[in-house]
């Protein structure tokens, strides 16, 4: 009995997961547009579209990863280059933040090495810096462990 509600659980998820990515890429269809709409205010960490382009000192441009941040709900979401993604958000004093509660649709894609290491980062992250149109997330002293290049501020 255990097991058919666990096989009845796990293809609900799926069917759940497909059916929200595919109206989530509906709905944030202009999250994927490459253009630059950057206008001359000061960026900020929220309410702007960060587009990942490197991760643990490799370039990763040429995948569609990103990450928003919402002021007006502490939520966080993104794309990890495959996988749409969200979560909640907390900025602390000093540039420090945590990144909770961080749920991704699970489609099966070729290539997850990329989308594997953005969310092992998002969990590793407990502050980020922002200088000009780049903002990077870090872990304590160490290197950046991800990039980010504006890519749409509202």
């Amino acid at each position: 009995m255990k097991l058919i509600a666990l096989n009845t659980f796990v293809v609900l998820v799926l069917f759940t997961s497909c059916n929200s990515s595919k109206k989530t890429n509906q709905i944030n269809s202009k999250d994927q547009t490459p253009e630059i709409n950057i206008t001359k205010k000061s960026v900020t960490l929220e309410n702007t579209k960060w587009k990942l382009v490197t991760l643990m000192g490799q370039d990763v441009s040429d995948k569609n990863a990103f990450i928003r941040f919402s002021n007006e709900d502490d939520e966080v979401y993104g794309n990890g280059s495959c996988n749409n993604f969200s979560g909640t958000y907390q900025i602390k004093e000093g540039n420090r933040i945590t990144l909770s509660k961080i749920v991704a649709t699970l489609m099966a894609c070729v290539d997850m090495k990329v989308e594997n290491q953005f969310m092992a980062i998002l969990e590793k992250t407990d502050n980020y810096s922002l200088n000009g149109n780049k903002m990077t997330l870090n872990k304590a002293r160490m290197v950046p462990l991800a990039v980010f290049e504006v890519v749409e501020t509202k």
